[in-house]
């Protein structure tokens, strides 16, 4: 009798641990207005794909990618001034065309590099780079720095903190990686953190509001909906709510002010599913460890984002059948 006692007690265990699983995989009516989008200008007449984008001060910029599905290489950097909803070309990368890199942004420079040339096999390790920029606006040059160390230079995650660049995950052509790397540009040199409880992946998202940052997302063999709290400061992790619905993939990710978003990506669970593009605009309220649906974008993958001046900047991308030319503006 005891024992059938245990089990059951086990039993409602385990069903309240699914209940809370299952329920935080649902997202909150959202307490705020639903986001209305506001269609900006586009720098040039072409679209662009897996590119990268940032924020310097007050301007936006974006760079690198490709115009085509599986080709057109672009290297053009362009500066977007959000006053006059107006473009300005800025010096050309000086780095291989590539797709898949990563950009943010220390001191008013951007640091930008890894990735993968445009049009190669993503099982090739020939085509990957470890190369790293520097791009200072004002003087609008190129720098390279220290290579990247990792051989899994493929869509990886970064973010900053502490006044260092943080990388990691990715693809090397055979193998998913959770590594991460923290680069320091006083040194120029990198240095690996510790080990991490996350699965291997790469096409996750990583954003940050300067003193929380949260990773999550991505793919291994399926795509993955997990979210996680890193601290930089103790390199540890927290396993917070998991995002609504199975998965995603090559989404977005940006902090405004102390308040966290993902948006579009897809959904991939092998070459049989077909998958499906993401158009939703999902918030993560830290405070309540809990996910709101807040709007929809027309739906992308391998898009970019950055923050101006309390505003949220998504576009580019790709659908199911072309690279697309557009930029959205939103405010929480």
């Amino acid at each position: 009798m005891q024992t059938r006692n245990y089990k059951f007690f086990g039993t409602i265990v385990l069903f309240f641990f699914i209940l809370l699983v299952v329920s935080c995989q649902d997202a909150e009516e959202s307490p705020y207005p639903a986001v209305q989008f506001q269609s900006k200008t586009t720098p040039t007449a072409v679209g662009r794909s897996s590119a990268v984008g940032f924020a310097i001060g007050d301007k936006g910029y974006v760079t690198l990618g490709r115009s085509g599905k599986n080709g057109g290489a672009l290297v053009d950097c362009w500066e977007y001034n959000p006053s006059t909803d107006s473009w300005t070309q800025k010096m050309d990368f000086k780095g291989a065309a590539r797709v898949n890199a990563i950009a943010e942004v220390i001191n008013n420079q951007a640091y930008v590099g890894l990735g993968v040339q445009v049009g190669g096999s993503a099982y090739n390790s020939n085509v990957l780079l470890n190369d790293f920029w520097c791009f200072d606006p004002v003087a609008n040059t190129w720098t390279q720095k220290a290579d990247y160390p990792d051989k899994a230079p493929n869509n990886c995650i970064s973010f900053v903190a502490n006044g260092k660049i943080y990388a990691g995950f990715g693809f090397d052509g055979w193998n998913f990686t959770n590594r991460l790397w923290c680069y320091d540009p006083v040194q120029n040199t990198w240095k690996q953190m510790g080990e991490t409880p996350l699965h291997k992946r790469f096409g996750a998202v990583a954003c940050t509001d300067g003193e929380k940052v949260f990773i999550g997302t991505g793919f291994d063999t399926a795509s993955k909906n997990d979210w996680w709290e890193y601290v930089p400061a103790t390199d540890t992790w927290k396993q917070r709510c998991s995002l609504p619905y199975p998965g995603r993939e090559n989404s977005v990710a940006l902090a405004i002010g102390n308040r966290f978003f993902v948006s579009t990506g897809r959904y991939f669970h092998g070459p049989l599913t077909g998958g499906r593009l993401f158009s939703d605009l999902l918030e993560y309220d830290a405070v309540r460890n809990q996910w709101y649906v807040r709007g929809e974008i027309p739906e992308r993958e391998n898009a970019i984002a950055f923050t101006i001046a309390g505003k949220g900047y998504i576009g580019f991308g790709e659908n199911d059948s072309t690279v697309l030319n557009d930029l959205w503006s939103f405010e929480p």
